[in-house]
């Protein structure tokens, strides 16, 4: 801890000290210097790499600022300090700011400690009429440490003597507050490329301010990790798109906890196609709220081409990063599947695209005949044959009905079918399902802004996990409000600004079954209900669920 003041009032140098008081919650108080030599002191909690202002505004008998009374000087001491030598942070002289009756110190934390501070009055004979207000402006911490890339992210940053007004700032940045009280300020983070960020709180009525150094990571951090979970294909024709997707995990310095929001550069050399990227050859995707990012990969050239996913290439100049190869090749005729393997719900009834491509050399082949065969399992075929359009694609429906059994389909193309694919459909018990957070499960929106959908991903248990395709997804929610249209902030699983539980005024239900990539999604809305309203509920499937939490602000 310390501070610019090199002069020292003797009264420093005391080796006695009254049992200081704990500075109140709201880090806002008034005293009185009454009594010869008199030192209020008062102690409070910090953590290392932190800054805080202290400040005194010296007052009147009728409580108007005044620099006729009181002089108050400020000292602050590491508690366990016996003060056998003068506060390490100090102010040397009263009103040494240029806001009117104000003396303010300020100071740096190296070291997570409580603080003694002493407020004292300089010529040292105090008086009744020697009131002060006091205001500690101090920045403690962030919930939650991390936020997303793209922004968006609520933030709960707790302290001491915050206001509606104080200014929050990050990478030069100034971040709307949304919500506030002496405690705790709610904001959303700003749009930031990837890395360890600090955190500027500042008052412009009196000057103080607090700094909250390398408190929130943005995206990944340097110690993150980044994952395979799928990539491995056999040889793939050309301009054909490869069964597997490619996918990565995010995942922090502890290997297990998963990063949203995080940038990962997906490239390959020589160039293929990254569906993500919309068919482009090199394109940057954030991980979803499970830390994954994930593409189709279709190869462009004949040969083995390195694909490599970089996690924060833009921050780091030694990036985390994995690859896996994919084989072009290419013939006179080639099939390739467009619908991968797919994982389908036990009990599930449903209709899937079955859509293949024939090429030639690379190129797509016009009015080639594909043949469908079901040749395991209870299904139906909307057509038993297909033909190619200029793209060189071909598709028929497979139909499904309460499906209790894997289902495999030959897809042949070519006098005698001598060329086939084979599509498998697998059924996936219910005990199975895991879902999966994937965007839109926390967040808070000012009046008059939408929500976004809430989207989950169902999975089997599998390791690496497969998406499943006509799960069951029940979303529930419960709309409610807290006494007296109090502020809601929620942070994870908990509500940390207000204890209340909040009053449920209406409630929704709803089904919708899983797509292809296993993700199921609904809008959310507060059914017209203004004010400070929460929506809180669960997406389940199967026996797992995930909790998704949503406010919209009052004006």
């Amino acid at each position: 801890m310390q501070s610019s003041a090199v002069q020292k009032p003797q009264w420093y140098g005391t080796t006695s000290y009254a049992a200081p008081l704990s500075v109140p919650g709201s880090g806002t108080w008034a005293g009185t210097l009454s009594g010869y030599g008199t030192t209020d002191f008062f102690q409070f909690p910090t953590q290392a790499n932190r800054t805080l202002s202290v400040i005194i505004n010296a007052l009147d008998e009728s409580g108007n600022p005044s620099e006729g009374k009181a002089l108050p000087v400020i000292g602050m001491w590491d508690i366990a300090d016996p003060g056998l030598t003068p506060a390490p942070a100090n102010t040397s002289s009263a009103f040494n700011t240029s806001y009117f009756a104000e003396t303010r110190l300020d100071a740096q934390v190296f070291l997570s400690t409580t603080l003694r501070l002493g407020i004292s009055d300089y010529r040292g004979d105090g008086r009744p009429d020697y009131p002060y207000n006091a205001r500690v402006i101090y920045g403690d911490s962030v919930l939650p440490p991390r936020a997303s890339v793209a922004g968006g992210t609520p933030l709960t940053i707790g302290g001491l003597g915050l206001q509606s007004d104080t200014s929050v700032q990050t990478a030069g940045v100034t971040i709307p507050v949304l919500a506030s009280s002496a405690t705790q300020l709610l904001v959303e983070s700003p749009p930031l490329v990837d890395g360890i960020y600090d955190l500027l709180l500042s008052d412009v009525n009196t000057g103080g301010s607090s700094t909250m150094t390398g408190v929130l990571t943005v995206g990944a951090g340097p110690s993150d990790q980044v994952k395979i979970i799928s990539g491995t294909n056999l040889a793939t024709p050309v301009g054909g798109q490869a069964p597997v997707p490619f996918a990565v995990l995010v995942v922090a310095a502890d290997g297990v906890t998963p990063v949203a929001g995080a940038s990962v550069q997906f490239t390959s050399l020589p160039v293929l196609g990254f569906s993500a990227c919309s068919g482009g050859t090199n394109c940057t995707l954030l991980t979803d709220q499970s830390g994954i990012a994930s593409t189709f990969m279709t190869p462009l050239s004949i040969g083995m081409m390195t694909v490599i996913a970089k996690l924060a290439p833009a921050t780091y100049p030694s990036p985390q990063h994995v690859q896996v190869s994919l084989t072009g090749t290419s013939s006179q005729i080639d099939l390739s599947l467009v619908t991968p393997p797919v994982w389908i719900a036990q009990g599930a009834t449903l209709t899937l695209p079955l859509s293949a491509r024939v090429l030639s050399n690379g190129n797509p082949v016009n009015g080639s005949i594909v043949n469908y065969q079901i040749t395991q399992g209870l299904a139906t075929l909307s057509n038993a044959t297909a033909q190619t359009d200029a793209n060189g694609n071909a598709s028929v429906n497979l139909q499904v009905t309460s499906v209790s059994a894997s289902v495999q389909v030959s897809v042949c193309v070519g006098s005698g079918n001598n060329i086939c694919q084979t599509l498998n459909a697998n059924v996936v018990p219910l005990p199975s399902l895991r879902v999966q957070p994937v965007a839109g499960t926390l967040q808070i929106v000012p009046t008059g802004q939408n929500f976004q959908p809430v989207i989950v991903r169902v999975t089997d248990s599998s390791n690496p996990p497969n998406p499943v395709l006509g799960a069951t997804v029940l979303f529930l929610g419960y709309i409610g409000r807290l006494p007296q249209n109090q502020p809601i902030v929620w942070i994870g699983e908990s509500s940390i600004s207000q204890p209340t539980t909040p009053v449920i005024v209406s409630k929704s239900q709803s089904t919708v079954q899983s797509d292809v990539n296993g993700l199921a999604s609904i809008p959310l809305a507060t059914a017209g209900i203004s004010g400070n309203v929460a929506v809180i509920g669960t997406a389940t499937a199967g026996t797992s669920a995930v909790q998704f939490e949503a406010q919209q602000l009052g004006p």
